[in-house]
């Protein structure tokens, strides 16, 4: 009887574990893509053909690929037009215009610790987005404009992820 409890909770512990480790995104096959997304995104980005993950997130077409060096999210709506693109740059303060650095430099936040980068492009307009984090204190998120404005300000917050949509 003990070995059967034993078994039986490491299968279960075993099911807990592999459900932890779903992402939570949407993941899509490209057949499920519409094509006016597809020729879009072919379009913009030209030189990618393989590698190419994507997902449905907030009613919008995502594909995840590496370009140039980088990981990027491509934002798409139904019809296939363009709404945004999210790079990821890690924790690469050189990559930022310098503009922003020293915005960043200047700021009350000089002493925290850059936990990680984005830029974020759409139609209308590009900024970055800086993770920061400091011991004892709540993590925020700073949004600066590539001249080095500060967009925003904000307490980090589980669910506060950019979309096209998001103003400021």
């Amino acid at each position: 009887m003990k070995k059967y409890f034993y078994y039986l909770c490491m299968g279960l512990a075993g099911m807990l574990f592999l459900n932890s480790c779903d992402d939570d995104d949407d993941d899509i096959r490209l057949s499920d893509v519409p094509q006016a997304v597809v020729s879009a995104f072919e379009a913009k980005y030209p030189n990618v053909s393989t590698n190419i993950e994507w997902e449905k997130n907030r009613g919008y077409y995502v594909a995840d690929f590496w370009y140039e060096n980088s990981i990027k999210d491509a934002w798409f709506d139904s019809k296939g037009t363009w709404r945004m693109t999210e790079t990821d740059l890690g924790t690469n303060m050189s990559a930022l215009p310098e503009a922003v650095q020293t915005a960043f430099t200047n700021s009350q936040y000089n002493t925290w610790r850059v936990d990680d980068i984005d830029k974020y492009e759409r139609p209308a307009d590009t900024f970055y987005l800086l993770e920061i984090e400091t011991k004892g204190k709540s993590d925020r998120n700073l949004y600066f404009a590539p001249d080095g404005t500060i967009l925003k300000d904000a307490k980090d917050r589980d669910g506060d992820d950019v979309t096209p949509d998001t103003a400021f």
